[in-house]
Formats: C-alpha cells, sequence, structure tokens
C-alpha cells in the first residue's frame, strides 16, 4: 500500500491507474477529494487532540482546570499570565500529595505556586525545651555556641538553627515562629543574574582598587540557585554571598576538598587578568571596607588577589597594574528590568512594535561590535557580518554607508560584555537619515536574529541621536536594547519620529563627573514620540517634543528631584515608579506611582486609575486612586526597600507597604515597576493552597527573606 501523504491521504490510496488518468484530465478528481480529506483531516486532528488530552503533558492548555478539577477542590491552575508553571503544578500534585507534610514536597510545592525558591524550616524543631533521657536531642540547645562563627552570622536567617523559647503568635499571620507545629515557608524575591565577561571598573588602578560592577559601585555578589535539591541550602537560593562562606569555599579549595562555588564548569565567580584566569586557589577574602591590598609576590609565588564580596571590590597586589581585568559574577534584583544577561527577546518584540512601523525579516545593514572579535560572529552567515572593536566604528560605518535611501534598516549588536569607554557625540554620534530605521542592542550570534540575551555590554559615555534633514514617506526610527549606559542619551534637534529605549539602565557615573548622567533628554523634534519600555534611568527631560509613553519601567531619583519634565509632552504611563516630580501637558497614568507631586498643565485630559500621587499634586480626574481621602494620606505612602540605584532591591515595594498601594493595581497587584511579577497574586496563591500540602496538626506560615 502506497503510505499516505498528509495532505491527501484519500487521494494517495487511489491505483496509479486512476491517478494518471485524472492527471491527463486536469485533475479533477483530485479535486473532489480534497472536500472529502478535509473533513477527514479534521476528524483524526480532533481524535489525536482528545488523546492528548488524556494526559498533563500534551494536553492543551484550555484541558488544564479540567485535569485539575479532577485532583480536587482548590485552583491548581497558577496565576493567569504569570510566570507560574502551571502545566508543572497540575502534574506535580498528586506527587506533592503523597508526600504530604514533607520538606521536598513543600517546597516543591511552593516552587511550582510562586515560581521563587523557597526553603522550608519546621520550627517545633527548634525549641528550647528540657531534654528527655528517652529521646535525647543534643543538636537543640538552649545556649548558642559563641565559638560558632559560622553559625551565629546564620542567626536571624532561613538557615538559622539556634533554639528559641516558644513564641504562641500566629504563624500565617507571619507573627509567630517558634511554637509547636509551626512550619515556616521562606520566600526569596530576588533573582540572580549572572554576567560574564565583564569588565571590572578600575576605581585606582595604580592603587590596585577595582569593583567587580563595571559602573564603578559597591553592590554585592549574589550566589545563585545550583540545585533543585530539598532542603534548599545556602548555595541553592538567590542571596548575597556572605564573606565567611566564601573564605570557607576558598579554604577548602586550598585543602585539597571540593568547592560548591568555585569548582566545576560553572564557578560562581572567576577572575581574569591579561596573562590568563586567575586559579580559585589564589583568590583569598577580606573585608575590602579600606581597600587592603594584599602583599606582594615572593620567592616567586603566584600572586593573590583579594575578593570582597559583600562590596563588590577586589585589590591586586603591589606591582602589579593590569590594563583590563575581567570577571565573572552574579547580581540580584528583583526582576527582569533595566540592563541585564536575562532573555530579552519578547521584550525586543514589543519594543519594536512599539515603533510603529513592522520590522523585516532581514535587515539591510548590520555589523557587529566585540572588544574580542576573535571567534566572535556567526560564521554562517553570507555574506559575513562585518565586527568592529568600538561602538564609534560601528556608528561611522553606519553614518557613512553608500548610497542611504528612505525605508532601510540597520542593526548594531554588541556581542559582549564588555566596557567602551567612548562618547557617541559629535562627529561620532548616531545620525538617523529620513526614512531609516536603526536599533543598537545587545545581542549575541547572528545580529539578524535579534538573541537578545546573555549579554549587558557596559558605554561609559553619552549617546546622542540625530535626524537631520527632512521627512520622508516611512519614519525615522532608533530603537537602544539592553544596553547599561553611564551618560546619557540625548536626542538633538531634527526630524525624528520614534526614539525607543527598552531593557536600558542609565545611571550617573560614581564620582558624577558627567552632566546629567542617566538622563535621557530630547529637544526641538516636534513629530518624536519617546518610548520606555523596562527601562530604569534618572530623568527624561523633553523639549518641544509632542509625546513620551512609559511601560514598567523606573524614574529617578536626582539630585534636583524632578524625574520627569516634559511640559510640552502628552505623557502616557503604565505600570511604572516615578520617584520624583512630574510636569507634563496631559497625563495618562495606570497602576503606577508618582511618588513626589505632579504637575499637570492641560487636567481636563487624561486620567489617573489605580495609581499614587501625593495630595498636594494638580492631575487629571483620579479614579480608585490612593490616598483615597486626606484622611487616608498620612497613612497610605508608597515605601520601598531602598533608592540607591547599586542597591539589589532597588525601587522594590518593601514588606510594610500599605496594602492599598501593594495590591492596588487594577488586576489586584502592586503599583509600580514590578507589577508585571505578580507578587501579591502569587503569596496569595501559595498561602490558600498550604492546607493541601501541610499534614493535619501543623501550621504553616509564609515569611519573605529579603
Amino acid at each position: 500500500m502506497t503510505p499516505a501523504e498528509p495532505d491527501r491521504p484519500v487521494y494517495r490510496l487511489l491505483p496509479e491507474v486512476h491517478r494518471s488518468r485524472d492527471a491527463e484530465l486536469g485533475h479533477p478528481l483530485r479535486s473532489l477529494l480534497e472536500v472529502v480529506e478535509e473533513e477527514l483531516l479534521r476528524l483524526r486532528g480532533d481524535i489525536d487532540g482528545l488523546y492528548d488530552n488524556w494526559f498533563v503533558e500534551t494536553c492543551a492548555e484550555r484541558v488544564l482546570p479540567y485535569l485539575a478539577d479532577l485532583l480536587g477542590p482548590g485552583d491548581l491552575t497558577g496565576v493567569p499570565g504569570g510566570a507560574v508553571p502551571r502545566r508543572a503544578l497540575v502534574a506535580h500534585t498528586l506527587a506533592n500529595r503523597r508526600r504530604k507534610g514533607t520538606h521536598g514536597a513543600l517546597e516543591e510545592a511552593a516552587r511550582d505556586i510562586t515560581g521563587r525558591p523557597v526553603r522550608v524550616v519546621e520550627y517545633f524543631q527548634l525549641l528550647g525545651t528540657t531534654q528527655n533521657a528517652n529521646h535525647p536531642r543534643p543538636g537543640d540547645v538552649r545556649t548558642p555556641d559563641l565559638r560558632d562563627t559560622a553559625g551565629l552570622a546564620l542567626i536571624g536567617t532561613p538557615f538559622d538553627r539556634t533554639s528559641r523559647t516558644v513564641d504562641v503568635r500566629h504563624a500565617d499571620r507571619r507573627r509567630g515562629r517558634h511554637n509547636i507545629g509551626v512550619v515556616g515557608l521562606h520566600l526569596w524575591r530576588l533573582t540572580a543574574h549572572p554576567c560574564t565577561g565583564v569588565d571590572a571598573r578600575a576605581v585606582d588602578a595604580a592603587a590596585g582598587r577595582w569593583t567587580f560592577d563595571p559602573a564603578g559601585r559597591d553592590l554585592p555578589l549574589f550566589s545563585r540557585p545550583r540545585s533543585a535539591a530539598a532542603p534548599a541550602e545556602e548555595t541553592d537560593v538567590p542571596a548575597p554571598l556572605r564573606r565567611l562562606r566564601l573564605h570557607q569555599e576558598l579554604v577548602a579549595l586550598r585543602t585539597g576538598s571540593p568547592s560548591t562555588l568555585l569548582d566545576g564548569p560553572d564557578p560562581l565567580l572567576t577572575v581574569t587578568l591579561p596573562d590568563g584566569p586567575v586559579e580559585p586557589a589564589r583568590l583569598i577574602c577580606a573585608d575590602l571596607t579600606g581597600w587592603d591590598r594584599p602583599p606582594a609576590p615572593s620567592d616567586g609565588a603566584a600572586p593573590q588577589i583579594a575578593v570582597d564580596p559583600a562590596l563588590g571590590r577586589l585589590t591586586l597586589p603591589p606591582g602589579i597594574t593590569p590594563e583590563r581585568v575581567r570577571v565573572a559574577y552574579s547580581y540580584g534584583s528583583p526582576g527582569d528590568l533595566g540592563a541585564g544577561p536575562y532573555d530579552r527577546r519578547a521584550t525586543l518584540m514589543t519594543a519594536i512594535a512599539a515603533a510603529g512601523t513592522p520590522w523585516p525579516d532581514a535587515p539591510d545593514w548590520q555589523i557587529a561590535v566585540s572588544r574580542d572579535p576573535a571567534g566572535s560572529g556567526d560564521p554562517s552567515v553570507a555574506p559575513p557580518v562585518p565586527t568592529v572593536t568600538t561602538l564609534g566604528a560601528a556608528v561611522t560605518a553606519w553614518n557613512e554607508r553608500p548610497d542611504p535611501r528612505p525605508g532601510q534598516v540597520g542593526v548594531i549588536a554588541v556581542q559582549d560584555s564588555a566596557t567602551y569607554h567612548e562618547d557617541l557625540t559629535g562627529p561620532q554620534r548616531i545620525l538617523i537619515p529620513p526614512g531609516n530605521r536603526l536599533i543598537v542592542l545587545a545581542a549575541g550570534g547572528r545580529p539578524a536574529a535579534l538573541g537578545a540575551f546573555g549579554l549587558r555590554p557596559h558605554l561609559t559615555g553619552t549617546i546622542e541621536a540625530a535626524a537631520p534633514g527632512g521627512r520622508a514617506a516611512e519614519t525615522s526610527q532608533l530603537v537602544l536594547d539592553g544596553l547599561s549606559v553611564e551618560g546619557r542619551i540625548t536626542v538633538a534637534p531634527g526630524n525624528l519620529d520614534s526614539l525607543v529605549v527598552s531593557g536600558c539602565t542609565l545611571a550617573g557615573d560614581r564620582a558624577a563627573a558627567l552632566p546629567d548622567g542617566g538622563l535621557i533628554s530630547a529637544d526641538a523634534n516636534p513629530r518624536l514620540a519617546v518610548r520606555l519600555q523596562r527601562t530604569v534611568c534618572a530623568g527624561v527631560r523633553l523639549s518641544d517634543v509632542p509625546t513620551l509613553d512609559l511601560a514598567d519601567s523606573i524614574l529617578g531619583p536626582r539630585a534636583d528631584g524632578l524625574a520627569l519634565d516634559a511640559q510640552s509632552a502628552d505623557v502616557g504611563i503604565e505600570a511604572s515608579t516615578v520617584l520624583g516630580r512630574t510636569t507634563a501637558r496631559s497625563l495618562t497614568v495606570s497602576d503606577s506611582i508618582l511618588r513626589d507631586r505632579a504637575e499637570v498643565v492641560w487636567r481636563q485630559q487624561g486620567y489617573l486609575r489605580f495609581s499614587y500621587a501625593p495630595p498636594d499634586s494638580h492631575v487629571p480626574r483620579s479614579y480608585r486612586c490612593q490616598p483615597a481621602d486626606d484622611a487616608a494620606a498620612g497613612r497610605v505612602a508608597p515605601a520601598f526597600d531602598t533608592l540607591d540605584p547599586a542597591a539589589p532591591g532597588f525601587g522594590r515595594l518593601a514588606a510594610r507597604c500599605p496594602a492599598e498601594i501593594a495590591e492596588g493595581a487594577e488586576n489586584g497587584e502592586e503599583m509600580g515597576a514590578y507589577r508585571f511579577l505578580r507578587q501579591p497574586r502569587r503569596l496569595a496563591d501559595l498561602a490558600g493552597r498550604l492546607d493541601d500540602h501541610v499534614r493535619f496538626g501543623l501550621e504553616a506560615g509564609v515569611f519573605l527573606a529579603d
């Protein structure tokens, strides 16, 4: 029998003599049977789909709620639209119920529900009780061992093993912990982002002072989850790396013992000098608050390098002054916001769509940028993509390309996480001819593929763009994605139609030597629409620019307190946090926080909905905003973990933040830039389903570990 083709299963079953005769007549029989085959294929697809829907691994997404109903009461479908693995949540339910009440079941269920690392602690095991001769508990001692430095450093953390007296307050209200029958689930909200091939910042190269952060800021290094084993240990959660823990790992290496953090193909941190990678055994952990240097090597010994994970600093011994030090490390942040090595492909497509014109499958012009061009690029590309070593050279190649015509699309892809000490201003500023479009992004591999993840390049200077000339039928657009900029982004007077800044971080330099560092500004572009998405910057200043849109972004704080100055623009703010004063011609705000006073010229236009604005603001009409009245003004105000841009919890709402703001967005989520994380819904979902996984007689509470 002739194998049936998927598109003509019936026609292929006919004898060859009939198919030959049908071909001679122009295929009238095949056309007739196509109607039958269409219904047959539809029926076959329906039967195959019904079979697939019997199993949670292959069923359609719409079938998951029905399979969840077969498992018993409770919502097992997870957070709609969130990062919760709904399919895994349903698939793991039966296994978790068989292990009900155990560490592994509780941690796995909590991870499935929240998508975050969790450590379960049985607090009834940590009660300081009178010992029973028939049931001795050698590890349960009332007084901590003051000589146990490692144990004392963990007091107050989820890894604390110190016994306590009884606390009768309820754990399910996040108040009491140490009581009979209490189980605590400690949840980490921060995420550890691994960075590789980063250029350390020379604070004082002659004195051997460097920082892991390419912007020269003090920021803690993070450990990152390395195992899904239960119970979760300190190396399995995204938390700041302690000095003592790093010291213990280094001592283990020197004594020949295995190291959990520094061994293997993916060590937690590495240091690379021009002559090659530094062996982990040559690292020493130290408190570098005073920038103490390790001693100079003697008798031909290899030099040691001091590392401070709490401050993100490293020092070199006297006599060693390399031109370049590269490091690999992990830093913490609440979510995928700003420049970072996370996967930005989805947000990049959103940014390109926001520019207003469909993006072609292949650009007309492209170039790659890498400080180490050897081995970079994609050799399979034909013709090969040229690679340069500076951003200035790439911009010059774009500006001076032959025969620029309206409608051309260009891509400049930065293919590493290096630091570029240059200014894209003056002769090297980005020129957008009429009707041309250019995207500058961090992307590895072939630039046309726009594989925007894994990289975090840093620019210490300023980016200036200009669109000289007249107006073309096509729009003139500039898109910046995935860049860390220490200076500012400015658009000179001209005819640019669209500026999109997506997944970028703009922060002032450490010495505050750059004027208006971290600022986005534009002047005298009468058709320009500025759009910020998943971006962190110090502020936005617009003059004679008609439109500004913010989404999932953080503005401020600035020294002068003015985060958004756009008196000539119609401003739209969606799920963003503005940490300073706001001025605009008209204002439309949803699910956002305006921390300081807002002044709007045209208050008859626009609105505020499900947002916060100070009571003394002059804004359009509001709907379900906070504070609701003067009586609530003194109590309802946003509270943040920190307003330091270098701190891991920058811009995140604190646990003490009033519920009117922490759960005041339209869908019950938090107001501000981190609404997309859906944290309140995840915590409520976990708290509501703990009874399904805790055995009878136990009380469970959810506690925030960071």
